[in-house]
């Protein structure tokens, strides 16, 4: 095995681990067949036991080329009669080649084909997934390519006949290297990923992510169905309001995913009418135009295996980065697809529409339907509402005949809605808004349930609403005074609801960083880029005005007197760094002429010799210089006469030195250099 200096040998692991790094991030955030990712990886392990061992492998590489035409085969046939997916046929070939190339003998060449392969792995992982922990890989991959880098260079140089040189530093001060470019690439991909114009093509590659969870509600909704997801406390959207019209609270606001309107055997089903693509202008889909809006929402919703769109209010205006948005014309909002990735848009709503009496009523349609063999239901009904004042007064009345006599439970809830009203009284909301839609319906008022999200937990650190799974809700909506109304019968649980459990601080912050990193990665879009520059454009205009209205009057007197100094200052400064600069590129002048540059090592201990005074005369050499500097540090001769040995052969000998002597030749510049500087 190759002895290694420490720097070197840093250089080289962080080689290896840049490799073992990508397939890392395709087997935790991607859906890479895993047999072949653990055929990588044990290559990758054996392909680093034989370079550290320096094991030949000649028989070995005759096979290269035939494992390799044996991926190619296996990709082909799962193309053709396996996944049928092109990118896990790829990704199957691409890992067949890697671990080819981890088992063979390695040149900088091979070097290279590996890191660019972990790069396309990097970016498939990236692709695939809007998990915040990948921040934390890909700040890692950034270190480790920085050393990757450094290694290659180092073998080129090696392979070339030429020094290495520039790594003969001490190994602390390479790791500190490594992390200073780890963070400045991590830092400019930041910058550049918030400056460049957003192409919008994340999804193309979405289906090779890794598998998601599902939430949300099927199309048919029973006694059960939205009580059975409230038992799942994971959040399903997190909900901002650039908007929000007074007196409104997002606690209170139902956020409708979909609604049912037919009615059979004990389920609710959505209605039978088409689903057809809404007006558009890129991505702002015209949802409604019954409606002024007075609000809005910047929603994000998590991924889902059902297609609905959840809206506040009265939508008019959807705009987000799919198409087509799919409207049935009753209130059903969908995407074309049956599921979708985690989802960040904006809604424009009005929170409620102004009375129009004179619209005629509705008659003939799902939602005055009444089922059969529920006659005493209609009985009841009208006897409730009565036969005197407006629909609207009529709906009040049996709204609160349900606050009297029935209570929320989850226990010993009715096993049906005839049982519900007339005897138990026991359940929970779907047992309220099917009894109420019926009662609506007994009394000729038009009525469909809606199931979605009641209010949710208020994020105060980031100022957004956190819905849950917890929150879902069942409730009704009536055609009253021409517009669909809602009404809920169901009995306010607030802060006791057995669903309802506080998060706490840490879990707020923890939250608040998962929001912040799908609105400003995962769904950064080139709207909210347009805000970001409109709003910079603003603040401007609003820091010229306010200074052009006020003028050097206006700004106080503290303000006044620190712009005055720092215009004094300011020339000071200048002087002061061009002589800093030409004693610099003086001290770095020590090369006669024909001769290349000094290397650091060399010009930072002339430049400490000349900043300490060591230097006589400007004609004076290197060798007279250091002499003088150790004559008051006998401690220094030994160190001092080696150093100007390896210094001359280095500079003015007929050859180059070797790798090992011109490092020592780096260490010994190094450390007389800070001697000198401790002992002045």
């Amino acid at each position: 095995m190759t002895r290694r200096l420490p720097t070197r040998e840093l250089l080289w692991w962080s080689l290896r681990v840049h490799w073992a790094l990508a397939l890392a991030l395709l087997a935790l955030f991607t859906d890479a067949a895993r047999w072949a990712l653990m055929l990588a990886a044990c290559a990758w392990a054996a392909g680093v036991a034989m370079d550290r061992a320096d094991t030949p492998r000649a028989t070995l590489s005759r096979f290269g080329s035939p494992v390799v035409a044996l991926f190619l085969a296996a990709a082909a046939a799962d193309l053709l009669f396996g996944s049928r997916d092109l990118l896990a046929s790829l990704s199957l070939l691409v890992l067949g080649v890697q671990s080819v190339k981890f088992l063979l003998p390695k040149g900088s060449r091979d070097g290279w084909q590996l890191c660019a392969v972990a790069l396309l792995e990097f970016l498939a992982a990236a692709s695939g997934t809007d998990a915040l922990a990948f921040a934390l890989f890909a700040f890692l991959f950034f270190v480790a390519s920085a050393g990757a880098m450094g290694a290659l260079h180092d073998q080129e140089a090696e392979e070339a006949g030429r020094p290495p040189g520039g790594y003969a530093v001490p190994a602390r001060t390479a790791a500190a290297a490594l992390l200073a470019a780890g963070v400045g690439g991590f830092l400019a991909s930041a910058v550049l990923f918030a400056v460049i114009p957003r192409l919008e093509f994340r999804q193309i590659l979405e289906r090779f992510g890794r598998a998601r969870g599902v939430v949300g509600f099927s199309e048919t909704i029973s006694l059960r169905e939205v009580t059975g997801i409230k038992s799942d406390p994971r959040v399903v959207a997190r909900v901002e309001f650039p908007e929000l019209r007074p007196g409104l609270l997002p606690a209170n606001l139902y956020l409708r995913g979909a609604v049912y309107p037919r009615y059979e055997d004990g389920v609710w089903r959505h209605g039978g009418a088409t689903s057809f693509p809404v007006q558009r202008a890129g991505f702002h889909h015209f949802v409604g135009d019954a409606a002024v809006p007075d609000s809005t929402a910047d929603i994000t919703l998590e991924a889902a295996d059902h297609p609905a769109l959840f809206t506040y209010g009265y939508p008019t205006l959807i705009e987000g980065p799919f198409v087509p948005v799919l409207s049935d014309g009753e209130g059903n909002l969908s995407l074309a697809r049956s599921g979708h990735p985690t989802l960040r848009y904006r809604v424009r709503f009005a929170a409620d529409l102004p009375r129009r009496p004179r619209i005629v009523r509705r008659t003939g349609a799902e939602d005055l339907a009444f089922p059969g063999g529920h006659e005493d239901v209609r009985v009841l009904a009208q006897e409730i509402a009565g036969d005197t004042g407006t629909d609207d007064e009529r709906a009040k009345r049996i709204v609160r005949f349900f606050s009297s006599g029935f209570r929320y439970t989850l226990s010993d809830p009715a096993s049906s809605i005839r049982e519900f009203l007339f005897r138990k009284r026991a359940g929970f909301c779907e047992h309220y808004a099917a009894g109420l839609s019926l009662l609506l319906r007994g009394a000729g008022i038009p009525s469909r349930v809606a199931a979605g999200y009641l209010g949710g937990e208020w994020n105060g650190i980031g100022k957004y609403l956190i819905v849950r799974q917890s929150d879902a809700h069942a409730w009704v909506e009536a055609w009253i005074d021409g517009r669909w109304q809602t009404l809920d019968a169901t009995p306010p649980s607030g802060v006791s609801s057995p669903f309802r459990t506080p998060t706490g601080t840490i879990g707020l912050y923890a939250d608040w960083l998962r929001q912040r990193w799908d609105k400003y990665v995962v769904n950064y879009s080139m709207r909210m880029q347009t805000d970001a520059v409109k709003e910079g454009v603003r603040a401007v205009r609003r820091t010229g005005a306010a200074f052009r209205f006020r003028g050097w009057d206006g700004i106080s007197g503290a303000a006044r007197g620190a712009a005055g100094w720092s215009l004094l200052a300011a020339p000071a400064f200048y002087l002061l760094y061009q002589l800093l600069r030409r004693r610099r590129g003086s001290a770095g002048r020590g090369s006669p002429p024909g001769l290349p540059p000094l290397p650091g090592p060399y010009a930072r201990l002339v430049r400490r010799l000349d900043r300490h005074r060591f230097r006589r005369t400007p004609g004076e050499t290197l060798e007279e210089t250091l002499t003088a500097a150790v004559r008051s540090r006998p401690d220094l001769s030994a160190d001092a006469a080696r150093f100007l040995g390896l210094y001359h052969r280095d500079r003015f000998g007929p050859a180059t030195l070797p790798p090992d002597a011109r490092e020592e030749a780096f260490r010994l510049a190094n450390r007389l250099g800070r001697a000198i500087s401790v002992s002045k």
